[in-house]
């Protein structure tokens, strides 16, 4: 099995714009869905982050602390999943119920393996 992050992205919160009601729904769907795939071996970790945070750049010998982005768009979670190939976690990413509840979006990245540092 090879790692894979997925960062799921939105703009904002998209489900502050549901009722209390769908907002608990979709925090049981989502637990459920991640329960799911942590009973299935297929995910190592997952996290909401929060919305508030900063990019650090470093160009000629100096740091620039500036404000989180230029977009409206943020990382607003992850998982870590394991999968066999990557169209198996796009496909773990497409089975994400969140997409049920508003305009969100999901990275799939690999995990690079380096002898020396991740093993």
């Amino acid at each position: 099995m090879k790692e894979f992050m997925l960062f799921i992205r939105s703009e904002g919160n998209p489900v502050a714009n549901l009722s209390p009601e769908q907002q608990q729904e979709h925090v049981q769907k989502v637990g459920g869905f991640i329960k799911k795939m942590v009973g299935e071996g297929k995910m190592k970790s997952a996290q909401p982050l929060e919305m508030q945070g900063h990019i650090l750049s470093f160009e000629n010998g100096s740091f620039t602390d500036g404000p989180f982005n230029e977009t409206k768009e943020v990382i607003s979670g992850y998982y870590h999943i394991l999968a066999k190939d990557l169209n198996e976690a796009i496909g773990i990413a497409k089975s994400d119920p969140r997409f049920e509840d508003g305009k969100w979006r999901i990275e799939v990245r690999p995990i690079m393996k380096v002898d020396g540092i991740n093993e």
